[in-house]
């Protein structure tokens, strides 16, 4: 995955079930003379969705901070 795009995720995104990511969008940089800095947009391709597969590693963090996310609501 690029870091734009992983910067760019949400639970949403992530299909614990399934053990995939799905990657459709990226952070760009504006243009100096633009107002901010960054923003987000597609990935480059239009209508091309990446899926990333979750090894057992990452699939224990994600669960972890899932839960930890949970119980501090």
């Amino acid at each position: 995955m690029k870091t734009g795009e992983v910067f760019t995720l949400t639970w949403d995104d992530i299909d614990l079930n399934n053990k995939i990511i799905e990657i459709s969008k990226t952070v760009y940089a504006k243009d100096k003379e633009e107002k901010g800095r960054w923003y987000l947009g597609t990935i480059k391709i239009i209508g091309i969705q990446r899926e990333v597969y979750i090894c057992d590693t990452l699939y224990k963090v994600l669960i972890n901070h899932r839960n930890l996310q949970d119980n501090y609501k």
